[in-house]
């Protein structure tokens, strides 16, 4: 009965020392490797840990890759606070445009596309948080006085229809009657079709 005791002290014992070294090793990974930790995190599901970790990471390394992992997270998680937060630093880093070239090269996809994308999950994510008029005008400055498909304007629209908010649609359809449909970046086409279809949801 003794020896079991001394067993079972002896098994204890190595466990504690087995759980103090992962401690160990955790804590120094999550101290001096965020970036290693910022994907374990995310992982494992644990998203807002790896959104801690993507934003220590970006502050040591100003490095553009973590600041737009963070705000791609955030856009999964359907966290309009932190898409708001993050996109936002995102879309004000210096590499911006780089790294937006580089993704729509990489999709194959239309140029400009990618940035009308973040664009657009900024604004919704400031329309979601009760911020309709933030969410607006900050759809119009991003837009830069162009109008194609897939701007921020038309993606604070849609989510607006879709609650049946009039008075954002109204709004909205104010701001896009401002556009002249001949001016240069300006797609006609999808001008027209989007004040139908604002005018639609405020009958």
């Amino acid at each position: 009965m003794r020896g079991d005791k001394i067993i079972l002290k002896a098994v204890l014992s190595t466990l504690a020392a087995i759980a103090a070294l992962f401690l160990l090793l955790f804590s120094a990974l999550a101290i001096f490797f965020p970036s290693t930790m910022m994907k374990f995190t995310y992982d494992l599901g644990m998203e807002d840990a790896s959104l801690h970790f993507a934003e220590r990471a970006y502050e040591r390394s100003d490095e553009i890759y973590f600041v737009a992992f963070a705000t791609e997270v955030a856009i999964v998680a359907e966290d309009f606070k932190e898409i708001d937060v993050y996109g936002e630093k995102f879309i004000k880093d210096k590499k911006f445009s780089e790294y937006c070239e580089e993704k729509d090269e990489a999709f194959n996809a239309q140029s400009g596309s990618y940035r009308r994308y973040v664009y657009g999950q900024i604004c919704v994510a400031k329309y979601k948080k009760g911020k309709a008029e933030k969410a607006i005008a900050r759809a119009v400055e991003l837009n830069g006085g162009t109008f194609v498909e897939g701007n921020p304007i038309s993606a604070v629209l849609h989510v607006a229809l879709q609650k049946q908010d009039k008075t954002t649609v109204q709004e909205i359809l104010n701001v896009l009657k401002t556009f002249d449909k001949t001016g240069t970046g300006v797609d006609g086409q999808v001008l027209d079709r989007t004040i139908s279809l604002a005018e639609q949801g405020i009958k």
